[in-house]
């Protein structure tokens, strides 16, 4: 691990508490040590580093780890307030870590990163526990669904050598895939028989589920997504029973054109009869599908209180936008000077609360998709936003724990983070 230099080490921010050492206190301001005089006699990192120590911790210009100065112990919060005790009450292996092929130095079973961050810890065992700063958990166990890809070499506690590898139980798991792509490839298991540009669709239309560890969380508990010939001219089903989607293979190959040639959105003519009519479509029928097996993994509550948002939207638009009598579907249509006063984020939407979800969950998907729906339907887009990012508070509770596990997991493996759907 490199070592910083002092001007690194203020730039690099520090944990805030006490350390206590041979019975006297010094205070620790943003890793500043300071002594009894008020004077700076260290910095402590994160991860459990000092540096350029002096006074009571021993006059000593280099980097070393905590458990070097004797009867020393800090206690207090790092830098995003969760709570820090160094060395720890978890002790574990030296050497060096890759977790989902990002690496980090591991100094008695503590997972540091190139910047001195405590990312977690890990036992003798090799078992990994995460810090979950979202959730406020300082140690996150982790279990063979939640850990991602992970090999270690180095030595235990006692000093004799350890290495091993932990792989992800997916079937057909590629090593020179990240974990969203494989979670995909597991989902859509037509994926080796589409062409690049309809495997470039998928990946695309799925990236921000698999990411955040929803896709695992709705491939688990519902199924997954296969190509086949629908019969009834819909693009895809998704079984209400099993929760597995169907999609129909002639119509993917479509959606995956208009999705080349206009993005997420078009605006079609729904009936040739009805020529001064117009509906929004959304091109992402994959998403769209996977929106419906969502939809099963959320909370009563929550369904409920998306179906009073359809219910106020409906009642609105057959207001503003009656449908024509000779009009025998329920989409939104428009005359074309009002598609930007819709009511709806695509015409589709509004044929029942379950399209209505769907729709919004295919929108989101994209960037594009999303700066829509800030426009037309912000309420359904905090849902969403909270579905992402605080799954707790949507889904049922059976998946409680294991979102949040995944997420912190997925958080430390580099795939999840805060501006995943940044605009």
């Amino acid at each position: 691990m490199a070592t910083p230099t002092s001007v690194e080490s203020a730039k690099i921010p520090g944990p805030s508490g006490f350390i206590e050492l041979n019975g006297q206190m010094l205070i620790v301001d943003y890793g500043k040590i300071n002594g009894l005089d008020g004077t700076q006699v260290g910095f402590l990192y994160e991860d459990g580093y000092i540096k350029e120590t002096s006074g009571l911790l021993g006059d000593v210009p280099d980097l070393r780890p905590i458990e070097d100065v004797a009867h020393c112990v800090f206690r207090g919060i790092d830098s995003k307030g969760l709570e820090l005790e160094l060395p720890g009450p978890i002790r574990g292996p030296s050497g060096a870590l890759s977790y989902n092929n990002v690496p980090l130095h591991v100094i008695n079973g503590r997972l540091c990163t190139s910047e001195h961050g405590l990312a977690g810890h890990i036992d003798d065992k090799g078992t990994v526990y995460v810090r979950d700063w979202a959730n406020k958990v300082p140690h996150r166990k982790l279990d063979e669904a939640t850990q991602l890809t992970t090999s270690f070499s180095g030595y235990r506690a006692a000093g004799d050598k350890l290495s091993f590898e932990f792989i992800r139980k997916v079937p057909g798991y590629r090593r020179d895939k990240s974990y969203a792509d494989n979670e995909i490839i597991r989902y859509f298991k037509d994926f080796d028989a589409v062409n690049a540009q309809q495997k470039k669709y998928v990946l695309e239309s799925l990236n921000l589920w698999s990411a955040s560890g929803l896709l695992q969380i709705v491939r688990r508990s519902e199924g997954d997504a296969a190509l086949g010939n629908v019969k009834h001219g819909a693009a895809g089903v998704t079984a209400v029973r099993t929760g597995m989607v169907h999609l129909d293979k002639e119509e993917f190959e479509k959606e995956v054109g208009y999705f080349k040639q206009w993005g997420t959105f078009a605006v079609v003519q729904p009936d040739k009869r009805m020529i001064e009519y117009l509906e929004v479509r959304i091109n992402l029928v994959v998403a769209h599908e996977f929106g419906h097996q969502l939809e099963f993994v959320l909370s009563q509550k929550t369904q409920k209180q998306i179906e009073e948002l359809y219910e106020r939207k409906l009642a609105y638009c057959m207001k503003a936008h009656p449908l024509p009598s000779s009009y025998p579907g329920q989409s939104e249509l428009l005359q074309r000077d009002r598609i930007f006063k819709r009511d709806f984020v695509s015409g589709y939407a509004r044929s029942s609360f379950h399209e209505y979800w769907a729709e919004a969950v295919a929108a989101f998907s994209t960037k594009e998709g999303r700066a829509v729906l800030k426009q037309f339907d912000p309420a359904i887009l905090e849902i969403l936003r909270e579905v992402v990012f605080a799954p707790q508070t949507v889904l049922r509770p059976v998946f409680h724990d294991t979102i949040m596990e995944l997420q912190a997991s997925l958080r430390m493996g580099g795939e999840f983070h805060d501006k995943i759907i940044e605009d």
